[in-house]
C-alpha cells in the first residue's frame, strides 16, 4: 500500500536552468511541518540543462517526467495532474518560488468543508516588489484572484484538465472551467506566500501574444451561457479590466471590453458595487 501524500506540486518546465533549482529548493526547504508531498516536474522538451539540474537533486520526493515533444504548459500540467497521487494539487511555475512557511500555514488552516485554499502573492519586478494580499473571501470569484492558478491548493478529485485552447492564457481558461463545473468552497490562508517572478524576460507573461489572447477570450465568451451570476460577474470584471492593462493593445482591449459589456450589461451595477478587486490590497514593499 502506498504511503499517503498530502500535496502534489506540479511544475511544468521548459528551458529554465537559471531558475528551477531555486523553485525546487523553496519547496524542499520548507519550515518543519507534518505534511507529505511530491514534486512532479514535467519537462516540455527543454534544450538547455534544466533536466540535469533536476536530476542532480537526490530527493525521493521529486519525480521528473520527460516529454518527447513540446506540447505547451497546459499539456504539461495535464500530464502532471494524471500522475499526481496527492490529496491536494498545487501548481507552480518553474521560475517562481514559495515562502518557507507556506506548508506550516496550510496545515494550520485546513478545514473539513473546504475544497480550495487560496493565498496571496508577492510580485518581483525589476525595479520594485509588490505585495497583493487577499483581504477576504466573499464568494467563488476568489478562485480567480490574480488570474493565475499558482496561489491555490485544489483538492485532487476536483481538479479539471487544462483546456488547450491558448498556449499563453491557459490559467484563465482553467479558472472559468472550474468555476462553471464545481461548487467551490474556498478558504483563505492569510498572508502572501507565492513569489511571482516578473524579472524573467523570457517568460510567457513577458511576451504578449494577441492571437493566443483572442483564443482565450472567445473560449470564455462562448462559455457565458453555462455560467452562474458570480462567474458572469468575474468574466465582466476581468475583461473590462483589460482597458487598464498596458501590456495589451488598446484597440484590442476596447473591442473585448465592449463585446463583454454588451453581453453582460445586466450585471454591471452589481459588479461595479461589489468588485472582486476590492478584496485585494496592493502594497509596494520595496521601492
Amino acid at each position: 500500500m502506498e504511503n499517503k501524500i498530502d500535496i502534489s506540486v506540479i511544475i511544468p518546465m521548459f528551458n529554465v536552468e537559471k531558475y528551477i533549482e531555486h523553485a525546487i529548493q523553496s519547496i524542499v526547504m520548507q519550515q518543519s511541518h507534518g505534511l507529505t508531498y511530491e514534486i512532479i516536474i514535467v519537462d516540455d522538451l527543454s534544450i538547455d540543462n534544466s533536466r540535469e539540474v533536476v536530476k542532480n537533486f537526490k530527493n525521493e520526493n521529486i519525480r521528473l517526467i520527460e516529454l518527447d515533444q513540446n506540447g505547451g504548459t497546459a499539456n504539461a500540467r495535464n500530464v502532471g495532474i494524471r500522475a499526481a497521487r496527492g490529496e491536494w494539487i498545487q501548481f507552480m511555475d518553474s521560475d517562481d518560488a514559495i515562502c518557507s512557511d507556506l506548508y506550516t500555514k496550510f496545515e494550520k488552516s485546513k478545514k473539513s468543508d473546504a475544497n480550495v485554499y487560496v493565498f496571496s502573492l508577492i510580485i518581483e519586478f525589476h525595479d520594485y516588489t509588490l505585495k497583493q494580499s487577499i483581504t477576504e473571501v466573499k464568494d467563488k470569484r476568489a478562485f480567480g484572484h490574480f488570474g493565475g492558478i499558482w496561489n491555490k491548493f485544489i483538492r485532487k478529485d476536483l481538479c479539471l484538465d487544462f483546456g488547450e485552447v491558448s498556449r499563453q492564457n491557459e490559467d484563465n481558461v482553467f479558472i472559468i472551467d472550474m468555476m462553471i463545473a464545481h461548487d467551490l468552497k474556498i478558504a483563505l490562508i492569510p498572508d502572501a506566500y507565492y513569489l511571482y517572478n516578473r524579472k524573467n524576460d523570457n517568460s510567457k507573461m513577458a511576451n504578449f501574444n494577441k492571437k493566443e489572447f483572442r483564443n482565450m477570450f472567445f473560449y470564455v465568451y462562448r462559455k457565458i451561457p453555462k455560467c452562474d451570476a458570480f462567474t458572469k460577474m468575474y468574466i465582466l470584471e476581468m475583461f473590462v479590466a483589460t482597458l487598464f492593462d498596458k501590456e495589451r493593445p488598446f484597440w484590442m482591449s476596447v473591442l473585448i471590453a465592449t463585446k463583454t459589456l454588451f453581453r453582460l450589461l445586466v450585471y454591471l451595477p452589481q459588479t461595479y458595487l461589489n468588485q472582486n478587486r476590492h478584496f485585494v490590497k496592493n502594497t509596494i514593499i520595496t521601492p
